[in-house]
């Protein structure tokens, strides 16, 4: 008897030569991994606390940006 894991989810996007290169120079691979998991799970307190059309349409509109993100009260 073999034991399998099972696979985790897996978020997949296409993004540009120019993004890729970025990242590629700045994060080594497993370093990405922690990075968007930290960058969701940010997201998704947001999302609790604001609506999630409310923190989406900021960011499309550039409204707000990943700097003034990174500002926001997460826990209060």
């Amino acid at each position: 008897m073999t034991y399998e894991r099972p696979t985790p989810p897996r978020l997949t996007v296409d993004i540009t030569e120019t993004q890729a290169r970025g990242l590629s120079r700045h994060l080594e691979h497993g370093m990405r991994r922690i990075l968007f998991g930290l960058i969701v799970d940010d997201l998704l307190r947001l999302f609790d606390k604001h609506g999630a059309s409310m923190v989406i349409g900021a960011m499309v509109e550039r409204a707000i940006s990943l700097k003034e993100i990174c500002k926001l009260d997460l826990e209060g």
